[in-house]
């Protein structure tokens, strides 16, 4: 196989793009390879803690996701059935300059045009769309990628950013078969006028109670409330987030639940409503191979409880360019990569798992005041652009 120095990515969602822009601003050139026939990222909110906002900074799309953005100002944690407040954490100025950068509510599709958009001006014929990898190939020299259209891609090294059903991780040799965890969620968009006043300020409001809980927020400047509901669940078979669902659904599953919760619930449109089925994997001992590695959710995936799975994919894009400057072999740069990922991942992995336990049980102030600051130390204080590595 004939070496050169293309670094290829697989896969163009928030991790792949992310990464290709920081390979860019290190003169770095990348080929980004979707299976998808265009691109678009799907989805609806995000949140963006300080850890994330580190990076998108430093990658110079962050101005452009300020654009559409919403800061929450706080968030609470209230009782299913009453209301009552529980704990209150603030994320206003005395936040931002605690951790050094803002918290954000987002839509994915601005965060992920502004990456796009960055990416193609840096290098307009970089992303490959309709290339569905199956297979890949390696040697001491370089890797080897085909793909269902027939195509065939070389290069130095390759980075699968293709997520939770990746297929560069099973070519590998990883295997890590997914948990359905017993919760069903759903997600939900619409326009905050279709609230009552009361209910259309930017703060996060997390909804507690046993077996379920719910979690809202506004984003594109405030203009809409995005929530996901999540409730226990018996069965479900198919792994993925893009099934829709009937209104009527988390209806049933929230009865009881405060008339705001369901007011938000009600107002959703129609053709508003997905759900999806969560499932849990357990860290990895190890995610690269020869010249081969993984990045974000195809790396580690996790549950939302902590919104920190776009985090993670872009704490990884920095690190990952940082260690291919620091050493020169490849080999070296993995291992380094894995260093200084494996620990922090696998903490947020397990930590979200815990994180949905306490929010669907009654928990105290002091429980949920705990959970907050251990996010900050461990979490939101952390910067991928200066961190030892």
């Amino acid at each position: 196989m004939t070496k050169n120095n293309v670094i290829m990515i697989i896969g163009a969602g928030i991790g792949g793009l992310a990464l290709a822009l920081a390979l860019q601003k290190r003169g770095r050139k990348v080929a980004v390879y979707e299976r998808a026939p265009e691109l678009g990222e799907v989805g609806a909110g995000v949140m963006l803690t300080p850890n994330s906002n580190r990076v998108l900074e430093h990658l110079g799309v962050l101005a452009e996701v300020e654009k559409g953005a919403t800061s929450p100002g706080q968030t609470q944690v209230r009782h299913f059935e009453t209301g009552a407040e529980m704990s209150t954490t603030d994320l206003g100025d005395a936040f931002k300059k605690r951790y050094g950068s803002p918290y954000y509510d987002v839509h994915r599709v601005h965060m992920h045009a502004a990456l796009h958009q960055a990416v193609r001006a840096n290098d307009s014929g970089c992303i490959h769309v309709a290339h569905d990898l199956i297979d890949l190939s390696q040697d001491a020299h370089g890797v080897r990628a085909m793909f269902a259209n027939g195509a065939v891609a070389e290069g130095s090294l390759l980075v699968g950013c293709d997520g939770v059903r990746s297929v560069v991780k099973g070519n590998i040799g990883i295997d890590d078969a997914a948990r359905f965890t017993g919760n069903l969620a759903w997600r939900g968009l619409l326009p905050i006028e279709a609230l009552p006043p009361h209910q259309r300020g930017p703060a996060i409001t997390i909804w507690t109670g046993p077996g379920r809980h719910f979690v809202e927020y506004t984003i594109k400047n405030g203009t809409m409330k995005n929530y996901v509901a999540i409730a226990n669940h018996d069965t479900w078979t198919e792994e993925g987030w893009s099934t829709r669902a009937k209104v009527a659904d988390p209806l049933h599953a929230f009865t009881g639940w405060h008339e705001d919760v369901r007011a938000i619930i009600a107002a959703t449109p129609a053709d508003g409503c997905i759900k999806w089925g969560l499932f849990d994997r357990d860290p990895l001992d190890w995610w690269s191979k020869g010249r081969v590695t993984l990045l974000g959710d195809a790396a580690h995936p996790m549950l939302p409880f902590m919104a920190q799975g776009a985090a993670m994919a872009l704490e990884d894009a920095v690190i990952l360019g940082r260690c291919l400057d620091i050493d020169t072999s490849v080999d070296d740069a993995l291992a380094r990569y894995e260093r200084a990922r494996l620990e922090r991942t696998g903490w947020c992995q397990l930590q979200s798992r815990e994180a949905g336990k306490l929010f669907q049980r009654i928990a105290s102030r002091g429980e949920l005041d705990g959970d907050r600051a251990e996010r900050g130390r461990r979490l939101y204080a952390y910067d991928a652009v200066t961190v030892d590595i």
